[in-house]
Parts: structure tokens; C-alpha cells; sequence
């Protein structure tokens, strides 16, 4: 089946597709810098019983985490979501560094980078 129909098929079943596309792209020094133990501490540290809105930041160290909905407003989601998708990025991603889709807005995503 062409990827047109499959789209044409969810759309009429009511499902919603997400748009954002998935990427394991960040800084070049991601590689050679990043401290991991800095990921998982900004992990540890999201409350999954809170919900969350646009611009939320979680870094610790040097792991930048952010939670942005590229201009959709608020989006609220839940402390949960953001780390079920911080754990897809560190497990998907060679170096542990990118952007997924959250799955509540076309445009929400979760990065995972290496900030100075």
C-alpha cells in the first residue's frame, strides 16, 4: 500500500498522525562531552505526576532537555510523556542527543543536547 493511502486510511479511521519528525541531530561536541549521568539526572528529576507546558526546561550540567511545542501554544503534557520520550532519544540515538515527537501537537518535541 503507497504511503498516501496508508495516511488516507488513518485520517478517515480518525487517527491522528504525528508530524514532527524524529531526528538524533544536536551539537557536534554532543559526542565527546556530553556527560550521560547529566541526562539521566535531568530525567530523575521530571515530576511524572506534573504536567507541563511550552518552553519547559529540565537540564542539568551539561544535558540540555527541553520540552518546546515550535509556536502551538501551551500543549500541556505529562511529566510522564516527556520522560517515555527522553528515554526513546537516549535508547534510539547513538550518542543519546535529539528531537522526538511527543505525540500531543504535530510540532511538540522533547531535545536532548549538549549544552556548554
Amino acid at each position: 500500500m503507497h504511503a498516501s493511502k496508508i495516511l488516507a486510511t488513518f485520517v478517515a479511521m480518525g487517527v491522528h498522525v504525528v508530524a514532527y519528525n524524529n531526528n538524533c541531530e544536536g551539537s557536534g561536541a554532543a559526542g565527546i562531552a556530553l556527560i550521560p549521568q547529566n541526562c539521566i539526572n535531568a530525567k530523575n528529576a521530571i515530576d511524572t505526576s506534573a504536567t507541563y507546558t511550552d518552553g519547559t526546561e529540565f537540564s542539568k550540567g551539561n544535558c540540555y532537555v527541553k520540552y518546546a511545542t515550535n509556536g502551538s501554544g501551551d500543549q500541556p503534557i505529562s511529566g510522564q510523556d516527556i520522560v517515555n520520550t527522553m528515554t526513546t532519544i537516549m535508547d534510539s540515538c547513538d550518542v543519546g542527543i535529539g528531537s522526538f515527537g511527543t505525540g500531543n501537537c504535530d510540532s511538540c518535541h522533547v531535545t536532548i543536547n549538549y549544552r556548554a
